[in-house]
Formats: structure tokens, C-alpha cells, sequence
């Protein structure tokens, strides 16, 4: 049901994404860069020595990319039509189990892996590879790309709410472009979990930002609400 209540949520929500593209996407990754700089992965000892709390930042904003994008699919599901609400339910059930992939990671890189990289306790030389994100082989990324893959295809199945109203054709091809990518890319991580690193990687990446950036955008102008309601 279309209220200005859930329209408001729905930008509220949409706002907390945005941080977290930005700060998580952009601010921290390049302060982190500049500031205390992570040299490419050799093992676990050099990652310690180069280990700074300010590497994580860029996980802790990563939060608010997913809780913001879960909370957008509440209220899309929420205000979709009748006869589109086993797609709306279906999107935010993807959603909801990957986004717990994705929170599961963050949990590990704002937590665990500091606490191996201050601590350095004997079992850190053979977890750290596993695990951190610092290291493109790590399971780490497994989820991430995985995680991520599987929140675009909750894009995918979403896309199909919209209709033809104002928002709504540009939303569904946002929408669809950003889920087949998103699976893509987790399909690439399969093949080659090198390619993270490689240029082809990092312009993924930055593209993907300005995606979501373009889709928050256009959801802000979706939820504007209405002065009928």
C-alpha cells in the first residue's frame, strides 16, 4: 500500500544507502589508501605490520550499503500491486538471504580480522589469508561477490513491480542492468578470483557504484510522495 509514510521510509532508506556508497565506496577506501596504505597481498606477516583500524571504516559504512538496500526492498515490496507481490516477496527473500552474506563478511573484516592483525595470536598466519579481504584469494571475497551477486538478482526479480508510471521504465532497466552485473561479476569471481585486483576489476567496481548511485537517485524521485495520498 502506496502512503506517504512508507514513501518517506522508503527515502529515508534509499539515504542510508547512499552513505554508505560514499563512504564506503569512495571516502574511506581512498583516505585508508593515501593515510595508512595496505601493501598488495604477499602473506599474513606483512598484513600485520601494514595494519591499520582505519581499513575497516570502509566495512563499517559497508553496513549501511546493505541495511539501506534491505530497507528499500521492504518498501517496494510493500507498495507493490496486488497481482506483483510474489515477485516483490520473492526479490526481498533473495534479498534478505544474501544481504546476511554480505553482513556476515562485514562482520568478520570490522571484527575478527582486527582482532587477528593486533592480537597476532599463533593460528593468525593461517587464518588471515583465509579471510581477509586484503588477500584476492581469500574466502572473504567468495562472499562478498556471492553475496552481492545474489542481492542483484533480488534487483532482478524487483524490476518487475514497476510499471509504466513516472521513474518507473528507467527503475525496471536500472534495475535489471545492475542485477545481471552483479551475477556476472559473481560468475567472473569463480572463474578467476584474480580478476578482482586486475584493471578490468577495479572499473567493475567503480561502475557499479555509479549504478546504485544513479538507481538511489531515481528511488529518491520514485518515493517523493505524492500530495494526493
Amino acid at each position: 500500500m502506496i502512503t506517504q509514510d512508507n514513501l518517506r521510509f522508503g527515502k529515508t532508506a534509499v539515504y542510508l544507502n547512499m552513505f554508505g556508497i560514499i563512504f564506503s565506496g569512495l571516502i574511506f577506501p581512498v583516505l585508508s589508501a593515501l593515510i595508512t596504505p595496505q601493501p598488495k597481498w604477499q602473506d599474513a606477516e606483512l598484513f600485520i605490520k601494514s595494519f591499520h583500524p582505519l581499513q575497516t571504516a570502509t566495512y563499517f559504512c559497508g553496513y549501511f550499503l546493505v541495511i539501506g538496500s534491505l530497507l528499500t526492498f521492504i518498501v517496494l515490496y510493500t507498495i507493490s500491486k496486488s497481482e506483483r507481490k510474489l515477485l516483490a516477496l520473492s526479490a526481498l527473500i533473495i534479498n534478505v538471504v544474501f544481504t546476511s552474506v554480505v553482513f556476515l563478511n562485514y562482520i568478520i573484516q570490522t571484527t575478527y580480522i582486527p582482532f587477528l592483525a593486533i592480537n597476532n595470536p599463533p593460528e593468525a598466519v593461517y587464518v588471515l589469508p583465509v579471510f581477509t579481504m586484503g588477500n584476492p584469494g581469500s574466502f572473504a571475497w567468495a562472499l562478498e561477490m556471492y553475496g552481492w551477486g545474489g542481492i542483484g538478482l533480488s534487483f532482478i526479480f524487483m524490476s518487475f513491480i514497476f510499471d509504466k508510471g513516472k521513474y518507473e521504465k528507467l527503475l525496471k532497466i536500472l534495475f535489471i542492468v545492475n542485477g545481471v552485473s552483479s551475477c556476472l561479476s559473481a560468475l567472473m569471481t569463480s572463474i578467476n578470483m584474480n580478476w578482482l585486483f586486475s584493471p578490468a576489476g577495479f572499473a567493475a567496481l567503480i561502475f557499479w557504484n555509479i549504478l546504485v548511485f544513479v538507481i538511489d537517485i531515481y528511488l529518491i524521485k520514485y518515493f517523493t510522495p505524492k500530495r494526493n495520498l
